[in-house]
């Protein structure tokens, strides 16, 4: 996909304004030596003004656009498909946001013989004022210049409606801790935390969402039917078709976030030389506004679509240039459903809960000798109620045995082909490919051995050796789905959220290591302050010349990160054939280690290892478990019919990767208080190239899949500064 960007033509730029403001009180109150008060106020301010430049207009070069009086511009223009000419103003860099927020907290300390008691409280009130004009002013791409001079546009992209919103959302946050100091060599670690982060309302009621639950199959298409939308919303904003919900949407406050912690140390030697420590603890992580923020780009507030050579309204001809988009409504006229546009982007669950992580350590520290510690430990989570995204609109498999049944028109389907799998979905006038839920549904799993060897400063030199070994898994590692995933704009996709490829029912078909595990991973930093030498220590143009150098270093080296083999064609009986939803089968024979070996000369793994899931006519569905079969039309050359694959995600692990930072110091003192530093730091010394995850989707063809095209990291960097210290 091509969606997006900006433009690589001079004359379009973009004006940016960060602007951030950040104001702390404190009031220290000690009422006596053993109780002291700590009374905090806070409040912080984040401004992101981002808009294009428009140095012309539409209409000017004959482009007809129905909004152009309120964003003027030009279109973003694409000739020729990624790496090609790019003219215009950029769809997506339309962005206000203020985000300020206020904090009240008091905690207060009580030492009480071996106790030290600490409780308190916070309240922390938030806002997010919000605007994204996400592609108001279009996209409109031409497959060739040719077309490009003939006016044929092969894609063209556009949205409108309502892109603003002004949330708040009130936190309450109460803890109390007690260290206490059982013997000199035993401390326990005691806590109680709970937290109620409320979810978010709009000022003006404009949040609403898709609920499954109340779908209604006799309603027509693009009714609203299954929306819901806030309890507060304006008369303006309020529509009469649907049903009004809380102010939050979201049904629940997630009240019982009660996190408890508990931790030790353990010195059982008198030379306190060996150390046990250990902990447990619950940790809730505040939902992000992103959910809602995100929203904002989908139905009833704003329509995001497009046009397609050869489809729909264009079937038999090219996009013309002069009218290249599809008929929007006005902003005034929104909220509104635009009948003939499939519903799609990215709604919130109403069941979303507080996202947490159980923590678990247990460490033992020993004192080789002086100034060395040596430590190992054990290092362990578990994630729960993590943000993934659900294609809910997955059709479902049909037989004679078990029809399906359309829940609009009522037509009775016994057969599976890619052409009826649009009437097979559940949600009739929704998109199936860009039909999103986020929810709270995801978990993860992490395991580590940490050890590390520190050798505090002492006689000039100081350094930390540490190595990892660790392994997470998890069904969703953050907006992507996996890395070397080549992605297709997703304009509803939660930062912290990620798409399930595959049976998007199958809680199991995302399960795998995560798309950041690295299995192994070592670091050496040190630092080391070069002598003096001994003929220069008796001149103090030799001490000012030849001393005082300092180097340092920072050595790494780790594994690759996980490969996720996709494919844009699987999935075709269920309409999910989308490189971000599906993944190939191995090839009849093939594994994992098939893969890894008899890799062609410029290939990363060995392509013939994997292959399409294609069925031809009247086979069997793997993924239906036996209850359906293709329908006999699959055995035609020009109809292929693919199942999901059995290609688990990130079987693949990347290329390793080293590197060496190396930096000289070298200070001129001038009197006593003042000092010249002068520093030289190479990045990356000895310009090691270390190569990214090759193309991992099967449609890209046996030319490039299983190819590197990139590196992860820069070339040898080197910098030198001058500091006037004083």
């Amino acid at each position: 996909s091509f969606l997006g960007g900006g433009p690589n033509v001079p004359g379009f730029g973009n004006f940016q304004q960060n602007n951030n403001r950040l104001l702390s009180l404190q009031f220290v109150r000690v009422f006596s030596p053993t109780v002291v008060n700590e009374a905090r106020v806070g409040y912080s301010f984040i401004r992101v003004d981002a808009f294009p430049q428009q140095p012309t207009s539409s209409s000017a070069v004959g482009i007809t656009r129905s909004n152009e009086s309120t964003f003027p511009g030009l279109p973003l223009i694409n000739i020729g498909g990624a790496g090609a000419v790019t003219i215009g103003t950029s769809p997506t860099i339309d962005v206000l946001a203020t985000a300020p927020s206020t904090t009240l907290a008091d905690t207060l300390s009580i030492t009480a013989g071996k106790h030290q008691i600490r409780t308190g409280a916070e309240f922390r009130y938030s806002e997010n004022n919000y605007t994204l004009n996400f592609f108001t002013r279009g996209q409109i791409n031409f497959l060739t210049f040719d077309q490009f001079l003939q006016g044929n546009a092969f894609v063209s992209v556009f949205g409108s409606g309502i892109g603003d919103r002004s949330l708040r959302a009130p936190d309450y946050n109460f803890f109390v801790q007690d260290d206490f100091k059982i013997t000199p060599k035993l401390t326990l670690n005691l806590g109680l935390r709970y937290e109620l982060n409320s979810p978010a309302t709009d000022t003006r009621g404009r949040i609403a969402t898709f609920d499954p639950t109340l779908y209604d199959p006799r309603q027509l298409v693009n009714t609203g039917s299954g929306f819901v939308q806030a309890g507060n919303a304006t008369s303006e904003i309020d529509l009469a078709s649907v049903p009004n919900v809380e102010d939050r949407v979201v049904r629940s406050k997630d009240p019982n976030n009660f996190a408890p912690r508990v931790g030790f140390a353990y010195s059982p030697l008198d030379s306190n030389r060996l150390v046990f420590r250990g902990g447990y603890g619950i940790f809730y992580s505040r939902t992000s506004f992103q959910y809602i923020t995100l929203n904002v780009i989908a139905p009833p507030t704003f329509v995001f679509g497009s046009r397609v050579a050869g489809v729909g309204i264009d079937a038999g001809r090219s996009i013309p240039v002069a009218n290249p988009f599809f008929p929007a409504p006005a902003q005034s006229q929104f909220p509104t459903f635009v009948p003939g546009v499939a519903l799609s982007g990215g709604f919130f669950d109403r069941n979303i809960r507080t996202p947490y992580i159980q923590q678990y350590n247990a460490s033992v520290q020993y004192e080789l000798f002086r100034n060395y510690l040596v430590e190992a430990a054990y290092v362990g989570s578990h994630g729960v109620n993590l943000f993934r995204q659900i294609a809910i609109n997955q059709p479902g498999l049909a037989s004679p045995q078990n029809p399906v049944i359309n829940r609009v028109t009522g037509a009775v389907i016994t057969t599976n082909t890619p052409g009826n799998a649009a009437l097979r979905a559940p949600f009739q006038g929704a998109g199936i490919n860009n039909f999103f839920q986020n929810q709270s549904t995801a978990q993860s799993t992490y395991h580590s051995l940490q050890t590390s060897l520190t050798k505090r400063f002492s006689n000039g030199l100081s350094f930390l050796a540490s190595y990892t070994f660790a392994k997470s898994i998890d069904n969703a590692s953050g907006q992507g789905g996996g890395a070397g995933t080549g992605g297709v704009i997703n304009p509803g996709a939660v930062g912290e959220s990620s798409p399930v490829l595959g049976n998007q029912f199958d809680n199991r078909a995302n399960r795998g290591v995560s798309d950041f595990d690295r299995t192994h991973r070592f670091v050496l930093s040190g630092i080391y302050a070069l002598p003096t030498p001994a003929f220069a220590r008796d001149s103090a143009i030799g001490r000012a010349l030849l001393g005082g150098f300092q180097l340092g270093t920072i050595i790494t080296a780790q594994s690759g990160l996980p490969i996720d083999i996709v494919d844009g064609g699987s999935a075709s009986l269920y309409g999910l054939n989308l490189p971000t939803l599906s993944r190939p089968s191995f090839a009849p024979g093939a594994t994992i280690e098939t893969a890894r070996t008899n890799i062609p000369a410029g290939l990363f793994f060995n392509p013939a290892a994997f292959v399409r899931p294609r069925l031809l006519g009247g086979q069997v569905i793997p993924s239906s478990g036996g209850a359906a079969v293709t329908d006999a039309s699959c055995s035609l050359p020009n109809i292929v019919c693919t199942d999901f694959g059995n290609v688990g995600r990130n079987v693949l692990r990347g290329p390793r990767q080293t590197n060496v930072d190396f930096s000289v110091f070298k200070r001129f003192p001038i009197g006593e208080t003042r000092n010249v530093e002068f520093r030289s730091e190479f990045f990356n010394l000895f310009n090691q190239v270390n190569f990214a995850n090759p193309i991992s989707d099967l449609n890209a063809g046996p030319a490039s899949f299983g190819r590197i095209i990139s590196t992860s990291n820069n070339p040898r960097i080197i910098q030198f500064a001058l500091k006037l210290n004083f």
